[in-house]
C-alpha cells in the first residue's frame, strides 16, 4: 500500500513519539533512578563527613583542655619535694644541708628512714553538737537544726571527698645547736612553702646549758643535741602529653 505524503508524516510523527518513549523507558528512565540513588548516597557520605569534621574540630579544643590540665598537675607537683630528692641519702643530705648550714647548727647524723605511701586528709574543723529531749523540744521552727547543718555542711562536704595517696619519706637529723639556731632551723622548714612537716623535735637539754653553769667548774656553751624527724611528701609528675 502506497502511502501519500500526509500520512507518511503522520506516521513518522508517531515512529517519533514511540522512539522518545522507548528511549525514556530504556535509557532516561534508568538513569533518573540511578542518579536519585547516587544522591541519597551522596547524602549519606555528606553527613559522614560532617561527622568527621565536628570531630576535626573538637581535637583542637581538646588538645588545649589535655595541656591546660597538665598545666594544673604541674602547678600541683611543684607544693611537693621532687621524688628524685628522695631517692638517696646522698640527694637527701644534699637538699637539706644549706638549711642547716644557713641555721648554724653543728650536724652529727643523718639519716634517711622509711619511704612509703600515706593517705593526706583534709584539713577541717568538725563542731560539736549536743543534742537532747530539750532541744527538739525547744526546735519549733527548725532554726536551732538549720543552724547545726549551716556549721556541720563544710566538715560533712569535706569528709566525703576521696582522699589522695602520695609517697611519704621519713628523715631524722641529730644536731647540736643553741635555742636560736634550733628555732631558725624550724622556721626555715616552715618558710619552704613545700611538703615537708617536722614530726618531732627532740632536745636533750631544754636548759641548753644552764644546768651545767651551775655545777662548779663546768663552762657552759649554751648549746644542746637535738633529734628532728622530718617527713617529706612527694608525687610522681605527669608525663607530658602527647596530643600532636
Amino acid at each position: 500500500m502506497k502511502l501519500n505524503y500526509r500520512d507518511r508524516m503522520i506516521l513518522l510523527g508517531v515512529l517519533a513519539v514511540v522512539i522518545i518513549l522507548v528511549g525514556i523507558f530504556a535509557l532516561i528512565r534508568p538513569k533518573a533512578q540511578e542518579i536519585k540513588t547516587d544522591n541519597v548516597k551522596l547524602q549519606e557520605v555528606q553527613t559522614e563527613w560532617d561527622g568527621i569534621e565536628a570531630k576535626f574540630n573538637q581535637i583542637k579544643p581538646l588538645q588545649e583542655a589535655i595541656l591546660s590540665s597538665y598545666d594544673e598537675s604541674q602547678k600541683l607537683c611543684a607544693d611537693f619535694v621532687d621524688v628524685s630528692t628522695i631517692d638517696s641519702t646522698y640527694e637527701l643530705d644534699q637538699f637539706m644541708q644549706p638549711y642547716v648550714d644557713q641555721c648554724n647548727l653543728t650536724v652529727k647524723t643523718m639519716d634517711l628512714g622509711s619511704t612509703g605511701t600515706t593517705t593526706l586528709d583534709y584539713y577541717y574543723f568538725a563542731p560539736s553538737v549536743l543534742t537532747s529531749s530539750m532541744f527538739d523540744a525547744a526546735d519549733i521552727n527548725g532554726n536551732y537544726q538549720t543552724a547545726i547543718d549551716s556549721a556541720m555542711s563544710e566538715s560533712n562536704s569535706l569528709s566525703e571527698r576521696t582522699k589522695e595517696t602520695v609517697v611519704r619519706t621519713q628523715y631524722g637529723i641529730l644536731a647540736r645547736g643553741t635555742r636560736e639556731d634550733i628555732w631558725a632551723f624550724m622556721d626555715e622548714i616552715n618558710n619552704l612553702n613545700t611538703a615537708i612537716l617536722i614530726d618531732t623535735v627532740n632536745i636533750s637539754d631544754y636548759t641548753f646549758g644552764e644546768e651545767a653553769q651551775s655545777t662548779e667548774g663546768a663552762v657552759a656553751d649554751n648549746m644542746s643535741d637535738v633529734t628532728f624527724v622530718i617527713s617529706l611528701y612527694s608525687v610522681f609528675e605527669m608525663d607530658k602529653p602527647v596530643v600532636e
